[in-house]
């Protein structure tokens, strides 16, 4: 069924699915650059991945706590916002652009099965993210007196966020890969 909404993606008229990827693309850039600029100005003391994988309350009160004293606590509360928007570039990075490359291949080979999975896994990172984001509210509700069991389902979804991301790329590097070599090799099994 997933995979269905992906190969009805790679089946629009090339031209429109090339838009489509590019818009996607410069949305991308465009919020990713407003969501480092407004995460470097709520002072969180930690990067993004040690902030989200701390799988420790304790700790993330500390960060609170220290954006609290610099007073940028409510602009870290805007940078969550921001995300949402991230969240959404992500997902139509699966959308259009993992099925664009998923196009270079063949149907049916394994370059295009590893691009619609670069793009399922994508979209499910985006959605993994969007339940952390919306958990990091919970937490912010009650920067410091959040029950410290939250941040196990927050870092737990932030992992899972990480490691879907990383196998869209890991699938889509292949997919490209599969691409070439199956045109190069005239094997259309493999792309």
């Amino acid at each position: 069924m997933a995979y269905q909404i992906f190969r009805s993606i790679a089946a629009l008229p090339l031209l429109v699915h090339i838009g489509a990827a590019i818009a996607t693309f410069v949305g991308f850039n465009w919020i990713k650059a407003r969501l480092d600029a407004s995460y470097a100005a709520s002072n969180h003391p930690v990067d993004y991945a040690t902030g989200q994988t701390t799988f420790d309350g304790a700790a993330i009160k500390g960060f609170y706590a220290h954006m609290s004293d610099l007073g940028t606590l409510d602009v870290y509360r805007t940078t969550q916002l921001i995300d949402f928007g991230f969240i959404l570039a992500i997902a139509c990075m699966g959308l259009f652009f993992c099925t664009l490359v998923a196009r270079a291949s063949r149907d049916g080979s394994w370059g295009r099965w590893l691009g619609l999975t670069a793009g399922l896994c994508a979209v499910m990172g985006a959605i993994c993210d969007a339940i952390e984001n919306g958990w990091s509210f919970v937490m912010l509700a009650d920067p410091d007196g959040f029950a410290d069991w939250l941040a196990l389902p927050y870092s737990g979804f932030a992992s899972l966020k990480f490691a879907f991301i990383t196998a869209a790329m890991g699938c889509l590097l292949l997919s490209l890969l599969c691409a070439a070599a199956g045109r190069l090799s005239r094997r259309v099994a493999i792309g």
